[in-house]
C-alpha cells in the first residue's frame, strides 16, 4: 500500500509540474521570429513540431529532461508548424516541458525556408541556438551525445 500511495504521489506532483510548467500564452512565429531569435544571444533548443508528429511528443520530453538532467539554463522553445488552435496547443501537455511556445503565422514554406532553406518542413526539426547567433540543426531526435556537447559548449 505505502508503494502504491507513493506512486500516486509521484503522478500527482508530475502532473502538477506539467500544469504549471507549461507555456501560458502562444506566441506568433511570423517573419520577424527567427532573426529576433538568431540576434537574442540567448542558447536555446528550438523544436519545430508539427501537429500529427507522431514522434515529437516524445522528442519534447526527451529534450527537456536531457537538459534538466543537465542543470543547464538553456532554453526550449517549441514551434508547432501547422496548428490552428491556440487554446488546444496551449492545453496539450506535450509542450509542458517549453519555456516558450510559438505557432507559425503566415505562409508555412514560407517561414520554414527562412528558418533554413533546405529544411522541407519535415518533423520534429531541432536547431541548437548558440550564444553567437550560430546555429545546427538536426532533422529527428538528436543523438544524446550531440546534445551533451552542445549543452557544455553552450554554456
Amino acid at each position: 500500500m505505502k508503494f502504491r500511495s507513493t506512486i500516486c504521489a509521484s503522478l500527482l506532483a508530475l502532473a502538477s509540474f506539467a500544469s504549471s510548467a507549461a507555456p501560458v500564452a502562444v506566441e506568433p512565429f511570423d517573419k520577424s521570429s527567427w532573426p529576433a531569435l538568431l540576434r537574442s544571444g540567448t542558447p536555446a533548443i528550438v523544436m519545430f513540431t508539427s501537429v500529427g508528429c507522431t514522434h515529437c511528443p516524445g522528442a519534447i520530453a526527451r529534450l527537456a529532461a536531457k537538459r534538466s538532467a543537465a542543470a543547464s539554463r538553456t532554453r526550449l522553445l517549441v514551434v508547432s508548424i501547422d496548428a490552428e488552435d491556440e487554446a488546444a496547443l496551449r492545453a496539450d501537455p506535450h509542450y509542458a516541458p517549453a519555456d516558450r511556445l510559438f505557432m507559425f503565422r503566415g505562409s508555412s514554406p514560407a517561414l520554414q525556408f527562412s528558418v533554413n532553406p533546405d529544411w522541407r518542413g519535415m518533423t520534429p526539426y531541432v536547431a541548437y541556438l548558440g550564444g553567437k547567433g550560430d546555429v545546427k540543426f538536426v532533422l529527428g531526435e538528436p543523438k544524446e551525445s550531440m546534445l551533451s556537447d552542445w549543452l557544455k559548449a553552450s554554456k
